[in-house]
């Protein structure tokens, strides 16, 4: 029908009369998405110098949203807790010292938000910081792996890496070991195994792994 009219209008046309026009649409996102946490390892945790000056880099937030333009821009608000002694960069998520004396070894717990443009939020998380030293972090909160039957003995098959908050070299170690089944390097994290293992009495099996920073010796 439309074709039929365009023709007729060709047909009797006498001069520029009419015209076509191309219209194009773009179908724009709508806000169906919110604002996820992108940190890595969890749980959140960070070290201080309890005399940091004002305006020390403590930790970095960093969330994604799946939405595309406006509506997947993201900032982020503290919305608890640090006693006013940090605040976090709406933009960049950069969490730092505001200058308030900080007490030595005291964690302070910090509630943390992230929105975008129209205001759809995160999940609340929980920033721990502490004004002190603390243990190192390890990167998975737990591991889980399936290794073959004819692993060999000695060649590691998983490696457990942990974060020193001290900036130090890590020692690793086993707390719980069935069997003896396992050996971990202190250097590396590397786990293997110390003999062959059967299908049918090693199916499972749980380990405890430590990780703490070794300390310069002295002079």
């Amino acid at each position: 029908m439309l074709n039929s009219k365009l023709n007729k209008l060709e047909e009797n046309r006498t001069g520029p009369e009419w015209y076509l026009v191309r219209v194009e649409l773009t179908v724009t996102d709508v806000n169906d998405n919110i604002p996820e946490w992108s940190m890595i390892p969890a749980p959140y945790l960070a070290v201080v110098s309890s005399d940091a000056p004002a305006g020390s880099l403590v930790y970095k937030l960093h969330a994604q949203d799946g939405d595309e333009g406006n509506n997947g821009e993201v900032e982020y608000f503290m919305s608890d807790g640090g006693e006013g002694r940090f605040e976090v960069d709406r933009k960049n998520g950069q969490v730092r010292t505001t200058g308030l004396p900080l007490q030595r070894d005291r964690e302070y717990l910090l509630t943390v938000v992230a929105a975008d443009r129209l205001g759809s939020r995160s999940a609340p998380v929980v920033v721990s910081v502490v004004a002190g030293a603390r243990p190192p972090q390890f990167t998975n909160a737990s591991f889980t792996i399936a290794i073959p039957e004819n692993t060999p003995e000695g060649q590691p098959f998983l490696v457990t890496p942990a974060v020193s908050f001290q900036k130090k070299p890590i020692s690793y170690s086993l707390l719980i070991n069935p069997s003896s089944l396992f050996s971990i390097s202190a250097e590396t994290g590397e786990i293997s195994l110390t003999r062959p293992i059967d299908y049918e009495s090693d199916q499972h099996r749980y380990l405890l792994l430590d990780a703490f920073d070794l300390m310069c010796l002295k002079k």
